[in-house]
C-alpha cells in the first residue's frame, strides 16, 4: 500500500501585513500632505497685445514704445485677474491692485513681435506678448515682501506714480497730436518722452527690489541689481525711487572685487548698442526676461501691410 506523505507545511510572511484600510489612510494622509505643492506649483501662460495708431507727428520709435507699453500692462492685468482667483492668494488678504504691485518682477516675457499695418490711412503699430507667471513664485514674493517694510512701501509708491504717469501720458499724447507750431511739437514730444523714460525707470528700480528681496535671506545682492539702478540713473536722474533703492539694497552688499578688462579676441569688435535700450541680440541664448526688465526693440523698416 503505497504511504502518503504528510503535507509540507506553508511558509509564513516575515512581516504582518497591514490591512488595506490602514493603507488606504496612509495613501489619503500622504496625497493631503504634498497637495498644497501640487496645486501651488502651477504655471500660467497669458497672450496680450497692445497698439498704437501713430499720428503726424509720431515716430515709428515712439509707437513702438507705446505699443509695447500697452501690451506689457494688459498682461499683468490678466495675471492679475488670474491670481485673485486662485488658491495661491487664498488666505494671504491681498487685493489685485497689491498682486499687480508685486508680480511685474516675476512674470516672465516668452514671446514677442512686433508688426505695423494700415487701417485706411493711419499706421498701426501693434505688439504681442507670450508671458508665463509661476504661482509658487507669486506665494513666495508676497510671503517674502510681507517681512520687507521698505521692499513693499517702495513698490507700492513706484506703483502708484507709475498709474499717475499713465494719466501725464495720456495727455502728452493729446497735447503733441494738437500741437500747431514747431516750437509746441518739440515740447510735447520731449514731454512724452520724459515720461516713458521715467515709467521704464520706474519699472526697473522695481525689479532691483523684487530681486533683492527674493535673493536677499540666501545671499549678496548681485551685480545685475547695481546695472539696473545705473540704466534707471540714467533714464531719470532725479528719481527718489532711484536713490532709495540705491541707499538700502547696494549698501547692503560687500563690494565686487575688481577684475581686470578682458581683450577682445583678434579680429573681433566690441559690439554697442543704442542708450537705454538693454535688450539681447537676435538669435542670442539668455534666460526670459520679466515684464519689469522687458524693453522695446523697434523692428527693421518695412512697407506696412494692409
Amino acid at each position: 500500500m503505497p504511504q502518503i506523505s504528510p503535507p509540507h507545511p506553508i511558509a509564513q510572511p516575515a512581516f504582518t501585513p497591514i490591512p488595506l484600510s490602514n493603507l488606504s489612510v496612509f495613501a489619503l494622509f500622504l496625497f493631503l500632505l504634498l497637495w498644497p505643492t501640487v496645486i501651488l506649483a502651477e504655471i500660467r501662460v497669458v497672450a496680450a497685445q497692445g497698439e498704437h495708431r501713430m499720428g503726424e507727428r509720431d515716430t515709428r520709435e515712439d509707437a513702438v514704445r507705446l505699443a509695447t507699453d500697452v501690451a506689457k500692462r494688459n498682461a499683468l492685468e490678466q495675471v492679475a485677474v488670474y491670481l485673485e482667483s486662485v488658491t495661491v492668494v487664498n488666505g494671504l488678504d491681498v487685493t489685485k491692485d497689491e498682486i499687480r504691485t508685486y508680480t511685474a518682477g516675476l512674470v516672465l516675457v516668452l514671446e514677442q513681435s512686433t508688426n505695423t499695418t494700415l487701417d485706411g490711412n493711419t499706421i498701426v503699430v501693434r505688439t504681442d506678448l507670450v508671458a508665463q507667471i509661476d504661482t509658487d513664485d507669486v506665494r513666495q514674493a508676497i510671503t517674502a515682501l510681507r517681512e520687507n517694510e521698505d521692499a513693499r512701501h517702495e513698490l507700492v509708491a513706484l506703483q502708484e506714480e507709475n498709474d499717475r504717469l499713465q494719466q501725464d501720458l495720456a495727455a502728452a499724447n493729446q497735447t503733441l497730436a494738437y500741437a500747431s507750431t514747431t516750437e509746441q511739437t518739440q515740447q510735447a514730444a520731449q514731454r512724452r518722452q520724459d515720461i516713458l523714460n521715467r515709467v521704464r525707470a520706474n519699472a526697473m528700480v522695481s525689479q532691483a527690489w523684487t530681486d533683492w528681496v527674493l535673493i536677499s535671506p540666501v545671499g549678496a545682492p548681485s551685480s545685475s541689481l547695481q546695472a539696473l539702478l545705473n540704466v534707471a540713473q540714467g533714464l531719470y536722474p532725479t528719481s527718489s525711487h532711484v536713490q532709495a533703492a540705491q541707499r538700502t539694497i547696494i549698501a547692503r552688499q560687500p563690494p565686487s572685487p575688481p577684475q581686470p578688462p578682458v581683450p577682445p579676441a583678434p579680429g573681433m569688435r566690441q559690439p554697442t548698442m543704442p542708450r537705454h535700450r538693454i535688450m539681447p541680440a537676435q538669435g542670442s541664448q539668455t534666460a526670459p526676461r520679466t515684464l519689469n526688465e522687458f524693453t522695446y526693440s523697434t523692428p527693421p523698416h518695412r512697407q506696412p501691410t494692409r
